[in-house]
């Protein structure tokens, strides 16, 4: 009689099948390798991750002929089918069990792996054998040793970890179907024009994308509002260093007393010290990573997608170079073993002589993070490698290693130590405050120097006074927030409950490849589909938009996962839910169908892959006065160009500076007016143009477009208002 362990992935089934014994592999076919243990007549069966999926069943297939309302109300309206390709992984399962007496289920360990072991595999396997005997195999990295241990402390299977993921499953499987089919139906025609063949909406990704939509609306309507600033540039022994005005920043209404205070003091040469003061502060090392951190981490130093870092780091797990990289803990056990792990770093050509420093010194206690959820422990690398080896596959790779290695030798450093010179002045009298920032001693960011904020340097006090380079006066705007990067995305998904530390990367690529969303240079823009889908939905959908109905579903299926609540309780209870939002669209869908009308209507230069930097103009095209023109602000190309395919006409914009364009109308020809911006001798200088007078101008060469050269109108507060 023997033993199968089921195995999520063929890498780690090789890794557990060669921690146990000599291994002799039986070839199935070209997708599926058997490894057999013959010493315990053991056998390990990879799987390929989900060999299962949720689909509608034969009689809702149709999205014309079936009701979408049915598969919320009908429970025969969905039903789980193997997934494509994966018969001869099915077929494994049925045939070694048959002959088994013990069955270790042992996917990834965590809620999505259980799930897969417990209800995709399980199955099939109880099915061939009923009295098999189960256990799990619960392990944190794929290290022999761990594999050991772990084999001879076998587990209960988690029942309670699987159905929450079977629930999580069934819950997004019925709330998608139905709303998918039910939204793509209502704005087919508008669908059809942009050449998109459905909608996709879910739980997660709806409300993220009504996130998103939310940052866009801010930004697009977001007024800039002038301020001054006066700053003091001063000399000392190594450079210069800047002081602010104590009234920093002046507003728009206190112009005239800024020019005041400017003209008074901008020629002064020495500056009077008032108080000076000097602390030495330190900065502690940063905490484990769990997944989520560390996701955050490599997608802000390495600007790669979060589905990018997650995979990347999946890989080095399946290498055995990290530990398995999905986690909620940022807290080490009392008895890991860290001493072992920083004495295989010893040698290491990068990291070997801060490594002996931590041995030498006894630093081999890591800082601690804010919760043990129990799972895994926080992310670690698990083998000391050079950046050159067979096990780092690629460039990338190679950079996420050395940032987790970096970030986990630091756990063990010293704390930095910081000086802070906080300096008051007065020149004339007027009174400037300046704070210097510098670092004393490294510590932990010796190894870790992107974790360095930015330091100054420090200053020597001679006396009571301090030369005076120059006095600058500065006008600025207040600018709007930035958009979403994958590292802020990550952060406001956690913050707002949307999805597990796995499923968001996942969650953001999706609505990617819906079309709802584009990353470029980095940033997410909602596409002009996105828009108008939240805009629809925004008016019935509140609830279901608002991260508020997400996570009361987390926490539901957290209850499931921690034993008090049941399963199907809890999948009954958002059905019922998820209904009663239903049929509040279907009440609303001939308001739907209005509004599609006056969408098209105004906006039919609309193309879902139109990125949101391609913004368009509130005043019609000046040659077809039919269309709007689209406003192409890219690093090497700045120019407008007209939506309607058959026009096509287009209006030079300045090669030179930041261009912004003004929801303010030029009075002479009504064309948006547009805001440049140049750098010139440390300070911004601004104009403003009208592009369609600016054809003009420079066919005539008299100068026209410019606003300043206007005889009858200016630009006050971004408007175009009467002299």
């Amino acid at each position: 009689m023997s033993t199968i362990i089921i195995s999520e992935k063929n890498k780690a089934a090789q890794a557990i099948a060669e921690a146990l014994g000599p291994v002799k592999i039986l070839k199935r076919n070209k997708k599926i390798n058997i490894y057999h243990v013959s010493s315990s007549n053991l056998y390990v069966i990879p799987l390929r991750g989900h060999i299962l999926e949720y689909k509608n069943t034969e009689a809702f297939k149709s999205w014309l002929n079936s009701n979408p309302r049915e598969i919320i109300t009908n429970d025969t309206a969905i039903k789980k089918y193997p997934i494509k390709g994966t018969g001869p992984f099915i077929q494994a399962l049925k045939e070694f069990s048959k002959s088994a007496t013990h069955c270790i289920i042992g996917t990834d360990a965590d809620i999505e792996g259980c799930n897969i072991g417990i209800f995709d595999a399980l199955p099939y396997i109880k099915n061939s054998n009923p009295k098999i005997k189960l256990s799990q195999l619960w392990l944190s990295s794929l290290q022999k040793n761990e594999i050991i241990n772990k084999f001879k402390t076998l587990i209960e299977p988690k029942y309670s970890w699987a159905e929450s993921g079977e629930a999580r499953a069934k819950i997004d499987a019925i709330i998608g179907f139905s709303a998918t089919r039910v939204v793509t139906n209502t704005f087919k025609p508008l669908l059809a024009k942009l050449k998109v063949k459905f909608t996709s909406i879910g739980r997660v990704q709806t409300s993220l994308l009504y996130l998103i939509y939310l940052r866009e609306k801010e930004i697009l309507t977001f007024v800039p509002e002038p301020f001054f600033t006066i700053e003091a540039v001063l000399i000392h022994d190594k450079g210069i260093f800047k002081a602010q005005h104590e009234k920093n920043p002046f507003p728009k209404e206190k112009e005239s007393e800024v020019n005041k205070i400017f003209l008074k003091i901008k020629d002064e040469k020495i500056a009077q010290i008032l108080d000076y003061s000097k602390n030495i502060v330190k900065r502690a090392p940063p905490t484990p990573l769990n997944t989520s951190k560390a996701l955050i981490l490599l997608t802000k130093n390495l600007r790669i997608p979060a589905n990018t870092a997650l995979s990347i780091m999946n890989k080095l797990y399946l290498n055995k170079l990290i530990s398995y990289p999905r986690t909620d803990t940022d807290v080490y056990k009392p008895d890991f073993e860290h001493e072992g792990i920083l004495k295989k770093f010893s040698n290491h050509s990068l990291y070997g002589n801060y490594t002996d420093n931590l041995l030498n010194n006894k630093r081999i206690t890591p800082t601690k993070g804010k919760k043990d959820a129990g799972d895994h422990p926080p992310i670690t690398p698990l083998e000391s490698v050079e950046l050159n080896h067979s096990k780092l596959e690629n460039h990338i790779q190679k950079k996420v290693y050395d940032l987790l290695a970096r970030h986990y030798l630091a756990l063990f450093g010293d704390e930095a130590t910081e000086s802070k010179q906080m300096l008051k002045l007065l020149i004339k009298d007027e009174t400037f405050k300046a704070q210097i920032v510098s670092l004393i001693f490294q510590g932990f960011l010796e190894i870790a120097p992107f974790l360095k904020p930015h330091y100054d340097t420090s200053i020597q006090i001679h006396g009571d006074k301090i030369p005076i380079k120059e006095i600058l006066l500065n006008k600025k705007e207040t600018k709007p927030p930035p958009r979403y990067r994958d590292n802020t995305l990550l952060k406001l998904m956690e913050r707002n409950h949307l999805g597990t530390k796995s499923t968001r990367p996942t969650i953001i690529r999706i609505l990617q490849k819906r079309s709802l969303v584009n990353r470029s240079k980095g940033q997410y823009f909602i596409t002009d589909l996105g828009i108008f889908l939240i805009k629809s939905l925004i008016k019935i959908w509140l609830p279901f938009l608002k991260p508020e109905f997400t996570k009361s579903v987390e926490i539901r299926l957290e209850c499931i996962k921690d034993k008090t609540r049941k399963m199907e309780d809890v999948i009954t209870e958002v059905k019922k839910e998820f209904l009663d939002l239903f049929d509040k669209f279907l009440l609303n869908k001939p308001n739907f169908l209005k509004s599609i009308k006056t969408f098209e209507a105004k906006d039919n230069h609309l193309n879902s892959t139109t990125r949101r930097e391609f913004l368009s103009t509130s005043s019609l095209c000046p040659f077809c006065k039919s269309n709007t023109m689209k406003f192409i602000n890219l690093k090497n190309k700045k120019f407008l160009v007209c939506s309607n395919e058959a026009c096509k006409q287009f209006l030079s914009l300045p090669k030179r500076g930041k261009i912004e364009m003004l929801k303010s109308r030029c009075s002479l020809c009504g064309f948006n007016v547009f805001k440049v911006s140049l750098k010139k001798n440390n300070s911004v200088y601004t104009y403003y143009l009208c592009p369609d007078c600016w054809r003009e101008g420079l066919k005539n060469k008299n100068g026209k477009g410019f606003c300043s050269n206007c005889d009858s109108y200016k630009i006050s507060q971004n408007q175009c208002i009467k002299k």
